[in-house]
């Protein structure tokens, strides 16, 4: 019971991994998305590979339980930072960031491969507040973090550096995504699935990074 935490930390890191590289090597057996290297090369978006043939199964048969797997998440992340340092304000809005990027995940998820002008924007919708409101959360708890560092176990200081410097590397690729809008309009579609691909692997590397903390130092009951 003890480690539960930390698994779960793990699996919200590892699923969507899974999800997204599983459905996409599915589109390519099928031909059904461009070959490449979509972290570089951004030929496809995330969306584009997870709706391709048949990646749409495992892609929704893995991310709408992971929805609820975040709920938990910010739950215990919540939870734990009120253990840790004391309740705090932020610690709460943290908590309904989270929650609500968790739900939008499930809109954008439920209305991923339909067609027509509303589902695209319910679609639109869902993926642009499950990763703003995911980054915000982050970023609140590692603000927390390194204002009580003082406090803190000296063991934990190290991987907090690291979330910070995922949450950093979130908020770099989206002052890129806005540079793109205004200076490269005709490379907009391949820099934007590039920059998409890079900004979801520094925010699951979060939750990653979680789960090593929670590993030696997990919310108590």
């Amino acid at each position: 019971m003890r480690r539960l935490p930390s698994v779960l930390a793990w699996l919200n890191g590892l699923i969507p991994l899974v999800a997204v590289v599983g459905a996409y090597s599915i589109a390519l057996h099928q031909q059904a998305a461009p070959a490449c290297n979509p972290l570089i090369d951004g030929c496809t978006s995330i969306s584009r590979a997870a709706r391709s043939g048949d990646a749409i199964f495992l892609f929704r048969g893995l991310m709408m339980p992971l929805s609820m797997l975040l709920v938990l998440y910010w739950l215990l992340q919540w939870h734990w930072l009120n253990q840790l340092i004391g309740p705090r304000r932020r610690h709460t809005v943290a908590l309904w960031l989270g929650i609500i990027s968790a739900l939008a995940l499930v809109l954008y998820t439920n209305y991923l491969g339909t067609g027509g002008g509303f589902y695209e924007f319910m679609r639109r919708t869902g993926i642009i507040f499950h990763f703003a409101f995911a980054l915000l959360a982050q970023l609140i708890c590692v603000q927390s973090l390194f204002s009580a560092r003082n406090r803190l176990p000296s063991d934990i200081i190290t991987p907090v550096r690291w979330q910070f410097a995922l949450v950093s590397i979130q908020w770099l690729w989206g002052a890129v995504s806005l540079a793109v809008d205004i200076t490269l309009p005709a490379f907009e579609y391949e820099a934007k699935n590039v920059i998409e691909w890079n900004f979801a692997w520094a925010m699951v590397g979060f939750y990653g990074v979680s789960g090593w903390i929670w590993w030696r130092h997990p919310p108590q009951p």
